[in-house]
């Protein structure tokens, strides 16, 4: 592939490689790195070490996560350890992303030319997190100096990193603030997110230097309420610096009089370049400065001040082709705007200056009514758009009202403000205009058929339980289902192929009532064919099973096959609520009933649709198995157990649940084995093994034949990749976790002792590998919390997995099951005896490397101090001992 590596196809493909392409990584990595052919082309080069370097990078975690939440329960309990900086830092740090370059960039870009830059290449770029919550970080309660101290210092170390990233991508490092992603201020405006009045921050969708810079400058202001001397040492330090960011920090903490005296303030004006002071995009936190502490400098000071922003900005700001007029017209623009933001800052500006306010803002109708903010960068707002009714429609019924509302529904946008599809949509979800509109139907010829669109939005609208125009819910929706469905059932096929997503939405919202109308069977069958035809015809862009990609070799997990979203696949799910159970059916699918006649139905479709089919069926293989045996073996698990590429996708629906006894004696073995199918995503495999597992352990419990011999289990979890043998060492802890918390089908109750006694340990001594080799820090965590879920056999516990115990990066004791508290009592509490507290040593001993840049729990301290507590001999022991200089780096 060497001889490829400059061709523009090449790069764009390693530009897409995902953390999961190991193996091609791996390759662009030995071809650049290899001394007989290292490349050295330009800009070919630049741009594979730019593709290198954004592989380094962590993934960004983006929109709904939990892990600012995670941070604050640390926070909350008293953490402060380098282990939740990092946390804080990873939130907002900046990183590199490297994409290929888009479509609409490229089509200016000359393809007929050799490349002369990296960005004829790739698009390079910074990106990260989104903006921090401080009202969830809950930055205004912190009271620990160094712990503020330490973090302002990792945000700053992060923010220089993400400095260097943008001067290689082409920052000039002064101005072109967009190249790192924008930053419109460098503090919050808004702190909590978005307002009640729907406001946001200006940086709120701005992602690469902004989040860390804004969370930065709190810190630090956070830190000046506590310790004005650390904020100095930071604000200095930013003076210094000669880049936009630093500067606009700096300004920004300047507007305190407290921290920098008016001399300083002169001194910077004095200095500063064109661009700097006029540039309200570029610099707005100086123009802030400006205007805040004007009244505090001296007449020296004023004048000079003054005398500048007279004079206006250079005409060098504009291009050589614009009027001479114009230039002149927006240089009294620009300097009667900052007087008047000076004038608004309640500051006396001087005469020379006050007259020329007061003589030219009249020319500017804009200026006249400013505020302090006017001029300033405001980001992207993002505004609740409401909905727009027409009307009109009240005034029409029967069918002018059918003919008026399909029209609409096939008209196209008019305007930005006109739209009369999207207000005729407005106008039917309204309380109470959809049973008008079944009125309607009702009234029309063969049940509506000429109106498909008008019964797409019907059935997308109609719900059970709707309240009328008064508010009021009532009527008996069964009967409201029976006039639909009469109306369904006379529908042609045109029109049922027209508005099939509507109408399987209406079945499947309805789909108990549905099953219980005698006319239910003929809807449903009538929309069917037209559901199986819309579903197979589904375009690539949509969330169709790309089965090529569910059968490469990946860790990452292949979009699964959307089996609730489409027309099949609604219709399947008012089939499966027509399977009665068996508690009151003994044979559900006998002949000629709705059940079956649906059934056949389903299992004859292809393509996508029989995907989806099998999909949703397997599902419920347990009900289907014990329902009618021999046909589920025929149509549900011989699919599942060929070699075809489809069955990877059934597959999927395996690992949706967790399988027990009735379903392994069928499929048991083909589970082992797909469960070290790479083609399979590793968190499916994962799934798959723990289901096997599981199974081992109730056998063990029940003292009966496992469904699997004991040494195949063995050798899947041999041939399990490291994290899917971790998921399956957790399935022990789990298991016993569990279990233990409800009752058995006699109702008796084991408790976590005893299933640790009688399944776990054989488990353990029987089935898991014994070898070293296997002994992994993945597989190390996932038995760590073991010990602390047998409670009273902790030591017990501690001696059945020693074998399998290495060191792995153990944040905390909740790694260990022992962190916080159960019941108002510390979980630590449970090590009370020798034996227990010997055992918690070993673990920890095991478990919290050696070496110098090993992680230590944060909280390693409580536990030494608790088995010092109990056992104080055990503190004079090595083991104990490096321990205990190991906390103290913490």
């Amino acid at each position: 592939m060497d001889d490829r590596l400059t061709e523009s196809a090449t790069i764009e493909w390693a530009a897409q490689l995902g953390s999961d392409k190991r193996v091609e990584r791996a390759a662009i990595d030995h071809l650049l790195n290899n001394p007989n052919g290292r490349l050295s082309r330009e800009p070919w080069a630049a741009a594979y070490r730019l593709i290198e370097e954004s592989w380094s990078e962590k993934p960004v975690e983006r929109g709904s996560s939990s892990s600012i939440y995670n941070i604050q329960a640390r926070l909350r309990a008293g953490d402060r350890s380098g282990a939740v900086i990092a946390a804080i830092v990873d939130l907002v740090a900046p990183r590199l992303r490297v994409r290929p370059v888009s479509s609409s960039r490229r089509q200016f870009t000359n393809r007929t030319r050799a490349p002369t830059t990296v960005s004829q290449l790739l698009s390079a770029s910074l990106t990260s997190g989104d903006l921090v919550d401080l009202t969830v970080l809950e930055l205004g309660s912190f009271e620990d100096v160094p712990f503020l101290r330490a973090l302002a210092s990792s945000l700053e170390s992060a923010i220089d990193h993400g400095l260097d990233i943008g001067r290689r991508i082409g920052w000039d490092g002064q101005r072109r603030i967009w190249q790192l992603g924008d930053l419109n201020r460098v503090y919050y405006l808004v702190p909590g997110g978005r307002t009640q009045a729907g406001m946001d921050d200006p940086d709120a969708y701005n992602y690469g230097i902004a989040p860390a810079v804004k969370l930065l400058y709190e810190v630090v202001s956070r830190l000046g309420s506590l310790d004005v001397e650390s904020e100095l040492a930071f604000v200095r330090r930013w003076r210094l610096t000669s880049s936009l960011v630093h500067s606009r920090l700096w300004a920004a903490a300047a507007r305190n009089s407290r921290l920098i005296p008016p001399a300083d303030v002169a001194e910077f004006f004095s200095t500063l370049a064109d661009e700097n002071f006029w540039d309200l995009h570029a610099y707005p936190e100086i123009a802030e400065l400006r205007a805040a502490r004007f009244g505090e400098l001296n007449a020296a000071a004023q004048k000079t001040l003054t005398a500048r922003l007279l004079k206006g900005p250079p005409r060098r700001f504009w291009p050589k082709t614009t009027e001479k007029k114009k230039v002149k017209e927006r240089q009294l623009h620009w300097t009667v705007r900052e007087l008047k933001r000076i004038e608004l800052a309640g500051v006396s500006l001087p005469p020379d200056a006050k007259r020329c306010l007061d003589s030219n803002v009249v020319k500017f109708p804009d200026l006249a009514g400013m505020s302090g903010e006017a001029g300033y960068p405001e980001g992207v707002q993002v505004r609740e758009v409401s909905a727009d009714p027409d009307n009109s429609y009240d005034d029409l019924n029967g069918v002018p009202r059918l003919r008026a509302l399909e029209t609409a529904l096939v008209s196209e946008r008019r305007s930005l403000n006109n739209d009369p599809s999207q207000r005729s949509d407005d106008w039917l979800r309204l309380p109470a205009k959809t049973l008008l509109v079944l009125d309607d139907l009702e009234v029309a010829d063969r049940g509506g058929s000429e109106f498909a669109r008008v019964w797409d939005r019907f059935g997308w609208t109609h719900a059970p339980g709707q309240p009328d125009a008064t508010g009021a819910v009532h009527g008996d929706s069964q009967q409201e289902a029976e006039r639909v469905l009469a109306l369904l059932v006379q529908l042609s096929e045109a029109t049922i192929a027209v508005a099939v997503d509507g109408i399987s939405s209406w079945l499947e919202r309805w789909r108990f009532q549905v099953v219980a109308s005698q006319q239910g069977l003929a809807a449903w069958k009538k929309t069917w064919p037209a559901a199986v035809a819309a579903t197979n015809n589904q375009s690539e862009s949509e969330d169709k099973p790309d089965l090529s990609v569910t059968a490469t070799a990946t860790d990452r997990e292949p979009r699964d096959l959307d089996t609730l979203n489409t027309p099949a696949g609604r219709l399947v799910g008012v089939f499966l609520v027509a399977c009665a159970p068996l508690e009151q059916v003994s044979v559900p699918f006998a002949v000629g009933t709705d059940a079956r006649q649906m059934r056949d139905a389903l299992i004859v479709a292809h393509g996508r649709s029989g995907l989806i089919a099998r999909h949703r069926l397997i599902q419920a293989l347990p009900f289907f198995l014990r329902a009618d045996r021999q046909w589920t073996q025929d149509n549900l698990v011989a699919p599942l157990l060929s070699e075809e590429v489809s069955s990877l996708t059934l597959w999927r629906a395996v690992a949706r649940a967790t399988r027990f006894k009735d379903v392994l004696e069928v499929i048991g073995d083909a589970m082992a084995q797909r469960a070290t199918d790479r083609r399979l995503g590793r968190q499916i495999r994962g799934r798959l093994a723990f289901s096997v597992v599981v199974e081992a352990l109730h056998a063990f419990r029940e003292q009966r034949p496992p469904v699997l011999p004991n040494a195949r289990i063995s050798q899947m979890i041999r041939n399990l990749d490291d994290e899917v043998r971790a998921t399956a060492a957790n399935s022990v802890q789990q298991f016993v976790a569990e279990i233990s918390a409800k009752p058995g089908r006699n109702g008796d109750q084991s408790t976590v002792e005893e299933l640790f006694r009688s399944a776990a340990v054989p488990f353990l001594r029987d089935v898991w590998p014994q070898e070293r080799s296997l002994s992994t820090p993945g597989v190390s965590k996932a038995f760590g919390d073991l010990p602390a879920t047998c409670r009273e056999a902790f030591a017990e516990a501690v001696s059945a997995i020693e074998r399998f115990l290495v060191p792995f990066e153990c944040w905390s004791m909740l790694d260990y099951g022992l962190y916080g508290e159960q019941n108002g009592v510390k979980k630590l509490a449970i090590i009370d005896n020798e034996a227990k507290a010997s055992a918690l040593l070993l673990l920890l001993n095991l478990t919290v490397g050696t070496s110098e840049g090993s992680v230590v729990p944060y909280d390693l301290t409580d536990a030494l101090d608790q088995v010092r507590s109990v056992e104080p001999r055990l503190s004079e022991s090595m083991s104990y001992r490096r321990l205990s200089t190991a906390a103290r780096r913490v």
